[in-house]
């Protein structure tokens, strides 16, 4: 039975919402918690050990994270073979947005379950999981791995800021050329600065045999909570010299 034209615009209203709401929420936070690669082993493992230990993590990864983005691929995949390609109504420029987001939704329905397979649920694969950052180091020793890798953070980042445009029509937010101009170069920004952030995480688990490292915009020991910078100074100041002995001739 086929759905009925305004089945259609709720899914697909319902589609890019899911899109933003939580899927790109969840995307912001992963590349957040996988920049802690950047300072390096011990850093990057505490994040991923805090949150191994969540309460009701199963619950939360499973309809906060595995059902939506099920949802949007599934109904992503129907879009796309729905799609009318080269529409005449639209601009070149329009119609070569809509592509690209076509496409990259494909290739992230594949490296999307590759990536889950092999970090969540790399143990089934007689992986040790209790160092992700040492598992995902020896990965990206493959420079074709650590390709796809960042041909899957693109394709996300895009995927995200593109997104966004089709989110403020289908929701009514974006109505004017104007506006609809200001949220498609918003939406480009959101997507080059999560592929920048996607793939400098990338590079803190040190690709290629560690011979490329990441951007380290901060320094951890220049930002020290004030307690450690004032115990730190006091360890490097020697301490005094005694008083010399009073003698007669200094009373």
């Amino acid at each position: 039975m086929g759905l009925t034209d305004r089945q259609w615009f709720t899914l697909r209203r319902l589609h890019s919402l899911s899109g933003i709401l939580p899927i790109g929420v969840f995307l912001a936070n992963h590349f957040f918690i996988n920049s802690f690669a950047v300072g390096g082993q011990e850093p990057f493992n505490e994040k991923v050990h805090f949150l191994r230990s969540l309460p009701y993590l199963v619950l939360i990864e499973t309809f906060g994270i595995f059902v939506p983005i099920a949802f949007h691929a599934l109904l992503g995949v129907l879009i796309y073979r729905e799609a009318r390609f080269n529409n005449r109504r639209l601009s070149y420029a329009h119609n070569y947005m809509f592509t690209l987001q076509r496409i990259s939704g494909v290739v992230l329905v594949f490296f999307i379950t590759y990536h889950v397979l092999f970090t969540r649920f790399a143990h089934w694969f007689g992986h040790d999981t209790s160092d992700m950052y040492t598992l995902l180091h020896e990965k990206f020793a493959n420079p074709w791995l650590f390709a796809i890798y960042v041909v899957g953070v693109c394709a996300a980042s895009f995927h995200l800021g593109n997104g966004l445009f089709g989110f403020s029509i289908h929701w009514g937010l974006a109505t004017s050329r104007a506006g609809q101009r200001r949220v498609a170069r918003l939406g480009m920004v959101v997507a080059l600065v999560f592929a920048l952030v996607g793939i400098n995480a990338l590079l803190g688990f040190g690709p290629l045999g560690g011979r490329l490292g990441p951007v380290r915009i901060f320094n951890l020991e220049e930002h020290a909570p004030p307690q450690a910078a004032v115990a730190r100074h006091a360890e490097s100041v020697p301490a005094p010299d005694a008083p010399a002995a009073a003698t007669e001739d200094n009373r």
